[in-house]
């Protein structure tokens, strides 16, 4: 019986790989990409009136020159003496200006009451270089809403309404176009 379930773990994982396999092979070229792992502290005195702690923030998303957008990232927030972790599989992304990428999703997994699986987290993140005498890279906070909202945050060339605040750790945005 163990046996059997082990097998059909590997034919699920071999069902959802699938269509990573098949958007390779299509042919459509990687026109857009940010990656990384970031933290940060907010603190006090701010605009939330509490401390609020990103540990860690880790992406990777990717946009096809077909439009198609691949991706993930996880968040975890330590505020107001709660710890909440998301899980998000991206939907939509955008670069502007070369080193801010603009990505937004739907919710997988929440341990938030208040922010449903199913619902929609979006954030932005600034490339600011490499090297000893780069600024250092910044994040906006992630924001929570619905299908329309975290398309429109996707699609507006608009900074952040909250920050950007500078954070620890790497962010890597490019672009080909």
């Amino acid at each position: 019986m163990r046996l059997r379930n082990v097998i059909a773990l590997f034919g699920i994982a071999g069902l959802v790989a699938v269509p990573v396999a098949v958007a390779s092979v299509s042919g459509s070229a990687v026109v857009e990409s940010a990656s990384g792992g970031i933290h940060w502290t907010i603190p006090l005195p701010n605009v939330f009136g509490i401390e609020v702690v990103s540990q860690p923030l880790a992406f990777d998303a990717t946009k096809y020159a077909d439009g198609s957008v691949s991706g993930h990232f996880e968040y975890i927030q330590k505020a107001g003496g709660d710890t909440l972790k998301f899980d998000v599989d991206v939907t939509c992304m955008n670069v502007y200006g070369g080193n801010r990428a603009k990505i937004g999703g739907i919710v997988t997994q929440s341990s938030d009451p208040t922010i449903a699986v199913g619902s929609y987290g979006w954030f932005q993140v600034f490339d600011n270089g490499e090297g000893a005498n780069a600024s250092p890279d910044q994040s906006s906070l992630v924001g929570f809403g619905n299908e329309a909202a975290n398309q429109a945050f996707c699609d507006s060339p608009n900074l952040p309404r909250f920050g950007p605040w500078d954070v620890h750790g790497n962010a890597r945005v490019s672009t080909t176009s």
